[in-house]
């Protein structure tokens, strides 16, 4: 599983030493030629345990007063045919210039000459030339600087950053947890504490695992596969390929009714699409042709395939509706719709959208009882769909209690017992795997 330091360039022992000292050599870095650097496990952790706490490599912020940033912000408004990014983002590589590279730029207080050899080592796409927006910076704003160099912070930052704060805005980096692969199953999960970063073991870890983490937010990973590897891609720039994405396995977030005329009952999961690259992340008919029902075991044929394809697409459509629309849904449409859904669809994540839309619809009717069943099916789907803690069932978990807490109020003494009962029992399943995922407080 270890296979080497690898080239000199990346930094192996550098990140291994960094690690000793700062974490007690709990993880080793090593470098796969699959996937480039990776965290190995040097010793056990169970569920919910601290692995490590990491402070941030470099924070920057937002600074309306200062005359650089104003510049450039000028420049990517007048140049947004060259600025693809946000300010900040470019904000950010100016201020992870040493004092040095500065000199002539204009309120820029920079990095270390350490922060920056750090930063130069964090995930970023081999730079050849910089981009015209690097090549402006430099011209207008920090001259003694490389472009080069300013070009590889850039996509350090789009790569590698976390939101720091809001209000200004800033990003932070972090060094040696940059280095976690990501995996839409992953075994570690990380959160903050102030500034710090704080991974806890999400998965039981042994000595020799490789520690991944998620790129993709919590209700994320319940998305289909083909949606998941979109997105890692246009955000991370790779296509994943880890255990739920591997091609030509049942993909749980994708389960329709069977259409066969004597079943209509059990269920046909949509398999994972092929490995590399992806045109886009349409649910196509390809990845439901040959599946099997599992009540009736008879494979899709490609014309059945087609009509299913086709009804994830009307459903898509469904909850873009609800979620654009600002009118509140009559009745009549309410329970069409569900009627809709219940008939075709069954363990599919656009099914679980649509039912968070319905449940928030039916909650500001005060028709408690139906947004339960839907939060139950919600809670029920996120079990089924994804393996292990997930905060998106821990927050359906909340709104379920909730829901059972506004039951109680509307029913007789025994009734708003027993609803108050179940909404206690909700909260602590929500409770205990907040806390095992994000620490006890």
């Amino acid at each position: 599983r270890m296979s080497g330091d690898g080239p000199e360039s990346v930094g192996v022992a550098h990140i291994n030493e960094h690690g000793k000292v700062e974490f007690g050599g709990c993880l080793h870095c090593s470098w796969s030629e699959a996937k480039g650097r990776i965290l190995t496990a040097t010793r056990t952790w169970k569920e919910g345990e601290e692995i490590l706490v990491e402070h941030p490599l470099h924070i920057v912020v937002e600074d309306e007063k200062c005359a650089a940033f104003k510049l450039l912000k000028k420049l990517c408004k007048e140049h947004d045919e060259h600025f693809d990014y946000e300010p900040l983002w470019y904000w950010c590589a100016i201020q992870s210039l040493t004092s040095e590279q500065l000199k002539g730029a204009k309120g820029c207080s920079g990095a270390s000459l350490e922060v920056q050899r750090n930063l130069l080592l964090l995930h970023h796409e081999e730079v050849d030339e910089p981009s015209k927006a690097a090549n402006m910076i430099v011209k207008e704003i920090a001259p003694n600087a490389d472009p080069i160099t300013v070009e590889r912070l850039i996509q350090i930052w789009v790569l590698n950053c976390f939101e720091y704060s809001d209000k200004p805005q800033g990003y932070s980096t972090y060094f040696f947890s940059s280095f976690m692969s990501h995996s839409c199953c992953p075994n570690a999960v990380w959160h903050y504490t102030g500034k710090d970063h704080v991974l806890r073991c999400r998965r039981d870890i042994s000595v020799g695992d490789e520690v991944c983490i998620s790129y993709l937010p919590e209700n994320g990973l319940l998305q289909s596969t083909p949606n998941r590897r979109m997105e890692l891609h246009e955000t991370k720039r790779f296509w994943c390929n880890c255990e739920r994405c591997l091609p030509d396995h049942d993909d749980l977030s994708r389960g329709l009714v069977c259409p066969k005329p004597k079943c209509k009952k059990g269920v046909v999961f949509a398999k994972t699409p092929a490995a590399g690259p992806a045109k886009d992340n349409t649910l196509l008919p390809v990845h439901l042709t040959g599946s099997t029902c599992s009540e009736c075991s008879e494979a899709m044929t490609r014309p059945e395939a087609i009509k299913l394809a086709a009804l994830e697409k009307k459903l898509q459509e469904l909850v873009d509706e609800y979620t654009e629309s600002d009118k509140d849904p009559a009745q009549r449409k309410l329970e069409l719709d569900e009627t809709f859904v219940d008939e075709h669809f069954c363990q599919h994540v656009l099914a679980d959208l649509f039912f968070e839309q319905l449940s928030t619809a039916y909650g500001s009717k005060k028709q408690y009882g139906k947004q339960r069943c839907l939060l139950e099916r919600r809670c029920a789907f996120h079990k089924a769909a994804y393996p292990g803690l997930s905060g998106a069932h821990a927050w359906a978990c909340e709104a379920l209690g909730d829901c059972h807490r506004a039951l109680s109020a509307a029913q007789n003494p025994n009734g708003k017992k027993a609803s108050f009962a179940e909404a206690q029992r909700c909260y602590r399943e929500a409770l205990e795997v907040l806390r095992l995922m994000f620490g006890p407080d």
